[in-house]
């Protein structure tokens, strides 16, 4: 990476963090932020985690939120029966094979177990893995932590890139703000995007703002031109959000300004954090920004380094230029009603 800290991608990859039980990523994150001239932290209970500046140069000029999801899909350990424990999943996590490494998060320990896929009495894939002393029900499962960088330093690869890519942003993106912006920027992580989407929430319903940016990875894909390498994602349709067309038009010009590549979607087969503002009667608009992925929610998912760097750079100049917050807000609110 150019200008990037490799190592806390890896220290955040290394973090359990399944839906629910994101404690080692919130803390992780908190270390980062509170250094941090400027800005302020804030828990809102189990359920979001996010820092906040406590200085603008407008104080009227509105705010932008821009946030990641601390959790990544796992299982949760729901019977122990003979010599053997099962498990179900907490969102959609998936492996090739019949069996992958993952590490059981218990009160005391981290215990590397295999998990193994066997068929049910009805046909159903079940999961499970032998029974080790201290696991109990309730105990949750992850995909054991893996870190690769290609040779060129071109690609990464690693479990739980969805969505530690975003939150490792939201770290670079704090550190490399000037200490004024035009509007108040805020910075947050929410718990459980991936089962339940409580988290996203509980922070709609605490943070006003004007402008919400939603992190998070997708699938490439060769019949829509997603790519690696080609830059950041919009949403346009999912099952959590609708970008007006003109909001489109007015981000995708920006970024035609600043020399930013955009890439854009259609994935109405599951949805993001961005559907929980309007649910919680928030007015901004909401830009999904989505890095690329191969192998999304499995144990080996690759992205590309360019794409990181893309979206960072995208996410600065989206704080930094005094004519942002309003012209979103102009494209978003306005129905071009005529007298």
């Amino acid at each position: 990476m150019k200008y990037m800290d490799i190592d806390l991608l890896k220290r955040l990859v290394n973090c359990h963090s399944t839906p629910g039980e994101e404690d080692e990523v919130i803390n992780l994150l908190y270390q980062e932020w509170r250094g941090h001239a400027g800005w302020q932290c804030h828990e809102l209970s189990r359920y979001a985690f996010l820092a906040g500046q406590t200085k603008t140069q407008n104080s009227s000029a509105g705010r932008i939120l821009i946030c990641a999801h601390a959790d990544s899909p796992g299982y949760i350990v729901d019977s122990l029966k003979g010599s053997y424990a099962t498990a179900v999943p907490l969102g959609s996590p998936h492996f090739n094979g019949s069996q992958t490494r993952v590490v059981v998060k218990t009160r005391n320990e981290k215990i590397p177990l295999v998990l193994r896929k066997v068929s049910g009495d009805d046909s159903t894939e079940l999961f499970r893995f032998r029974k080790h002393p201290g696991i109990r029900c309730g105990d949750r499962v992850a995909y054991a932590a893996n870190f690769l960088l290609s040779r060129d330093q071109a690609f990464l690869s690693a479990p739980f890139l969805d969505n530690r890519a975003g939150c490792y942003l939201l770290c670079e993106l704090l550190a490399s703000l000037p200490p004024v912006t035009p509007c108040q920027i805020f910075v947050a992580v929410t718990s459980a995007e991936e089962f339940t989407g409580f988290g996203a929430s509980v922070l709609g319903r605490h943070v006003q703002a004007d402008l919400v940016i939603c992190l998070d990875t997708t699938y490439t894909s060769k019949v829509q031109g997603v790519e690696l390498q080609k830059g950041p994602v919009l949403t346009l349709s999912d099952k959590s959000v609708l970008v007006a067309s003109k909001v489109h038009d007015a981000l995708r010009e920006c970024c035609q300004k600043w020399g930013i590549p955009l890439q854009t979607e259609v994935y109405n087969f599951s949805g993001t954090d961005a559907r929980a503002f309007p649910m919680a009667g928030s007015l901004a608009p909401v830009l999904p920004l989505l890095i690329p992925s191969d192998g999304n929610h499995t144990p080996f998912e690759t992205i590309a380094v360019h794409d990181l760097e893309q979206t960072l750079l995208l996410l600065q100049k989206l704080c930094i230029e005094p004519e942002v917050l309003p012209l979103f807000q102009q494209k978003a609110f306005t129905w071009s009603l005529r007298d």
